[in-house]
C-alpha cells in the first residue's frame, strides 16, 4: 500500500508542477521556443535529476542553448556567472520539451543550474566554458 500511496503522490505532484509552469507563461515574452533551434545552439539536456553532461564548452559571445527535456520532471535551467549572479533568462521546460534562449557569455566558466526545488542539491549543476 505504501508503493500506491508513494505513486499518487508523485503523480500528485508531477501534475502541480505542469500547472504551475503553464500559470508561468506562454507569450512571446522574448523567451525560448521549440520552433526554432540554431544550428549552433550549445545543447543541453535535462535528464531526470541531472544533465546529459558535467561539462559543456561554447564560444563566447552570443550563446545560443538550447534546453531539452528528455526526463520525465519539469527542469529549469539558469546560467550563473563567477561573481554568482544569474546572467540571461530561465529556461523552463515540461517533458518532452525544448526551449532555446540566447545567452551574452563573455570569456569565462558559468555554473549551469536546475534551481526545481531538490534538483541542484541531487546534482543537478554543470560548468560551461567559453572562450
Amino acid at each position: 500500500m505504501t508503493n500506491i500511496r508513494t505513486g499518487g503522490l508523485l503523480i500528485s505532484l508531477g501534475v502541480a508542477s505542469l500547472v504551475g509552469l503553464g500559470a508561468c507563461g506562454g507569450g512571446d515574452d522574448g523567451g525560448g521556443s521549440s520552433d526554432s533551434v540554431p544550428a549552433d545552439a550549445l545543447v543541453v539536456e535535462a535528464l531526470d535529476i541531472r544533465f546529459d553532461q558535467k561539462e559543456y564548452s561554447a564560444t563566447a559571445g552570443q550563446v545560443p542553448i538550447s534546453y531539452e527535456s528528455k526526463g520525465q520532471l519539469v527542469h529549469t535551467l539558469l546560467v550563473y556567472d563567477e561573481s554568482n549572479t544569474v546572467v540571461g533568462e530561465t529556461l523552463r521546460v515540461a517533458p518532452g520539451q525544448t526551449q532555446v534562449g540566447t545567452f551574452d557569455l563573455p570569456p569565462g566558466t558559468y555554473s549551469l543550474i536546475c534551481d526545481v526545488p531538490g534538483h541542484q542539491d541531487a546534482g543537478m549543476t554543470a560548468t560551461l566554458t567559453t572562450s
